[in-house]
């Protein structure tokens, strides 16, 4: 029997009673603000006998005010990192001297350096840098290397200036350190990157498939197209959307659309995967980066993937690190972990919206697999990197929307213990990587 109506105008009345007074925010203190108190209201409808449409527009109402509040999140959580280099770069220039580890690592230097060849020895011990850091050592007049091997490196002093200036792409990949900002990373790998993609010019194909997103489409696209590392071309492939995606794109991007550079393709409902296979088959790119729409990239994204995986001669594909959004729930946290087989194996820690690879491996090795509903990206990237392992990047250079509410996530919403069945099968056929 179907429920009688909720009193409208009476139940209105009561929601901006709501509105009226503090609720409790997500650390338990009173608050004024709009979220906790929509969150308030829309619990007590929800408590509503034949309220559920009222609650699920308070809900919808609360995502949007999350999406609008995502950029000021995102830039406090910049703010946050770069405050962390500060605090360290200051702990580094307050701390005179090297103790514990660092210190028992400059005496073994110490003990090895007479014995190098003079441009070994230049790389580890710089005399001018630590006369610089040591201006009493300097004042004495002694030289400075026969002041280090007797004395400086147990008094734990550096044999050269410690910061980052002389940090490359191939250092980063291989030290593999916790992962940091694009924004934060120094002027000379930003120009080493560009001096890579300068030189072999790659061009890349964007891969973004959508569906019923034109809320948040545009951000996406937008995020694509204005990289300092232009892609060839951004294909969005609409899979039968009903929010007019496609005559959305159009008005917003005419000249890019006109010149080429944003390809409009629709199709019938058939699932996120067939949607990227038909955007694979478009692609003309020699590197092919994914971007989801409910998602976008930091202006260096491509900047940053392609040129580590230009880095490593041989790589076949690369990715980054990607800071993760949950809206309904408040949280941020970053995805990423140096690569490793094994791991990857029993849980994906790459991003699809971080991992570029060539474009070889589609014709080699297929591209999403339609049976699969749910897990679609780690079965792709379990296949793309079971030959050569991809290049690691410890760059945050994109922000992944994940979320219960208001985006409907293929996470959420597909079945997981058959997808994963699915790909625990496949496993067994994929031949083992160096």
């Amino acid at each position: 029997m179907p429920l009688p109506p909720p009193d409208m105008p009476e139940m209105l009345a009561d929601l901006s009673r709501f509105l009226e007074r503090p609720q409790t925010d997500e650390n338990g203190a009173a608050s004024v603000a709009l979220g906790p108190q929509l969150q308030a209201a829309q619990a007590w409808v929800q408590a509503q006998e034949g309220a559920t449409p009222l609650a699920d527009f308070l809900g919808a109402l609360l995502m949007r005010m999350a999406q609008d509040g995502l950029k000021g999140r995102i830039a406090a959580q910049a703010a946050q990192f770069e405050l962390l280099t500060l605090r360290a770069a200051q702990k580094a220039e307050e701390a005179d001297r090297l103790s514990g580890r660092a210190r028992a690592l400059g005496l073994l230097l110490a003990q090895v350096l007479p014995d190098l060849p003079e441009a070994q020895r230049a790389m580890l011990f710089s005399p001018e840098e630590y006369l610089a850091s040591n201006p009493d050592v300097a004042l004495a007049g002694v030289d400075p290397l026969a002041h280090y091997l007797s004395s400086g490196a147990a008094e734990g002093r550096a044999p050269r200036w410690l910061d980052q200036g002389g940090e490359t792409l191939g250092a980063l990949i291989e030290t593999c350190p916790a992962p940091r900002s694009c924004r934060d990373l120094q002027e000379a790998l930003r120009a080493e990157a560009l001096a890579l993609l300068g030189q072999q010019r790659p061009e890349v194909s964007v891969i973004l498939p959508t569906w019923n997103r034109a809320h948040t489409v545009v951000t996406a696209v937008a995020s694509a197209l204005l990289q300092s590392y232009a892609p060839k071309e951004v294909i969005v492939i609409d899979d039968g959307s009903r929010d007019a995606t496609l005559e959305l794109l159009q008005q917003r991007f005419p000249e890019p659309v006109a010149a080429g550079r944003l390809v409009l393709l629709g199709q019938e409902n058939a699932g996120v995967s067939a949607a990227r296979n038909a955007g694979l088959a478009l692609a003309q790119g020699d590197v092919i980066a994914y971007l989801d729409s409910d998602n976008y990239w930091e202006a260096d994204h491509l900047l940053y993937a392609v040129g580590g995986l230009l880095a490593v001669p041989g790589a076949q594909s690369a990715y980054t690190a990607i800071c993760r959004h949950n809206l309904s729930q408040g949280w941020s946290d970053v995805l990423f972990q140096s690569f490793d087989r094994v791991a990857l194996a029993e849980e994906n820690f790459i991003d699809l919206n971080s991992f570029v690879h060539r474009r070889g491996l589609v014709k080699t090795l297929g591209g999403f697999d339609t049976a699969l509903t749910r897990l679609v990206d780690w079965d792709l990237i379990l296949r793309y990197t079971a030959l050569s392992d991809p290049v690691a990047l410890p760059v945050i250079t994109g922000h992944h929307v994940v979320d219960s509410l208001g985006l409907d996530n293929i996470s959420t919403r597909e079945a997981l213990g058959p997808n994963l069945a699915h790909i625990r099968a496949k496993q067994g056929s994929i031949p083992e990587g160096p």
